[in-house]
């Protein structure tokens, strides 16, 4: 098989000849250090280290790491936005296409709560009057045909998450503390600043689309609905508010394109796991694994047959502090829990940070030939 027929297979629910393997998206990646460190181990350190998301501090990686490891994806992101589009405040911050404001703090950029575009909002008509960013043909340019280009190569392409998602566009725009508060104590604005977001968010998909949707193969929108020990709203929250408007735009997306839909939360999701297969939901992830909930055994056992998963490899304790060894160990009971009868797609339970040694790197992608063939023992 090739990597294409490999993925599909396995998001299908069917078993293919080895567990697929990701490495390089927005959710899927590693950040910078990390890189550094991978490519010395590698004797690679000739390679370049390039900065994509300058808040996640994620790189681009090269060909020839992903070729090392056996990766299957290849991610197509969009271009940067033109120079006039992004203020730099300072070299410790900077305010992006959205009028999100990002401060360094440690090795990231973090969104700037009070100095969000519509923190000081009082109406509805404020929401509405909120532009954002529009797609233009700087954002696209070239994109269709690198997907084409890696398409006919054999490889799953994926075009990648932008901004956050029909939950978390509104909580950046509007600032965590206020959107929540605006959620029970004012629903009519929280109702217009979830419609606005959506229409942006479909405004943008739908131009990626038109460009790429003839060479993709899976969408991945990103929208955090979990920490570590549950959701951040209710579930009963989350289906009056979500549920419906997250649906719409997964079908805007399917009518795209022939694609499947993938959506990064992270933490605790598991109360509505349930609902976004209902909705369209292909791929889920990252099934982070020591999150209230999370076991793998028991997802895999409920939505065996209905749900491909993605990542599982434990970034909270294994990957930074654990051996080689309890890493390849790591790998081998997400495989025997999530690999049987297809319907996994094994990478990290988020990006590979800066405290995780190379070793391990090379650990997790290099037990997959001994613990990721077809059958699974």
């Amino acid at each position: 098989m090739n990597s294409v027929e490999r993925v599909l297979t396995t998001i299908n629910l069917k078993e293919p000849d080895r567990v697929p393997l990701d490495l390089g998206g927005p959710i899927s990646g590693i950040t910078k250090i990390a890189y550094d460190g991978l490519k010395t181990h590698l004797e690679m350190r000739e390679l370049p280290s390039v900065v994509w998301d300058r808040m996640q501090q994620l790189v681009e990686i090269d060909e020839r790491v992903l070729q090392r490891f056996g990766i299957d994806f290849r991610h197509i992101r969009l271009n940067p936005p033109r120079k006039e589009e992004i203020k730099e405040v300072s070299g410790e911050s900077f305010v992006n296409e959205w009028g999100i404001t990002f401060r360094r703090s440690g090795y990231y950029f973090e969104i700037v709560d009070d100095l969000s575009p519509l923190y000081k909002a009082s109406s509805i008509d404020d929401v509405e009057s909120y532009r954002g960013p529009k797609p233009h043909e700087g954002r696209f340019g070239g994109l269709r045909e690198k997907a084409k280009k890696l398409s006919e190569q054999g490889f799953a392409v994926t075009c990648d998450a932008f901004t956050g998602g029909v939950l978390e566009l509104p909580v950046w725009l509007r600032g965590f503390k206020k959107f929540y508060h605006d959620l029970v104590a004012n629903p009519e604005f929280a109702d217009a600043l979830l419609d606005r977001a959506s229409e942006l968010l479909k405004m943008f998909w739908g131009a990626f689309l038109d460009e790429v949707g003839d060479y993709a193969h899976i969408v991945l929108i990103g929208d955090d609905y979990g920490m570590q020990q549950g959701m951040l709203i209710s579930p009963k929250m989350w289906r009056e508010k979500v549920k419906d408007r997250m649906g719409e735009l997964f079908s805007f997306i399917k009518q795209k394109g022939k694609v499947k839909i993938e959506l990064h939360s992270c933490g605790s999701v598991r109360p509505i796991v349930g609902d976004l297969i209902e909705i369209g939901l292909d791929v889920l992830n990252p099934v982070q694994p020591r999150a209230k909930d999370m076991d793998s055994f028991q997802l895999k056992k409920e939505f065996a047959d209905r749900i491909c998963f993605h990542g599982g490899i434990d970034i909270q304790y294994v990957l930074p502090t654990g051996s080689p060894k309890d890493v390849q160990d790591e790998v081998r009971t997400r495989i025997q829990a999530f690999a049987p009868g297809g319907g996994y797609i094994l990478a990290a339970a988020h990006n590979i940070q800066p405290d995780v040694p190379p070793t391990n790197v090379v650990a997790l992608y290099d037990a997959v030939q001994k613990y990721g063939m077809y059958p699974i023992g």
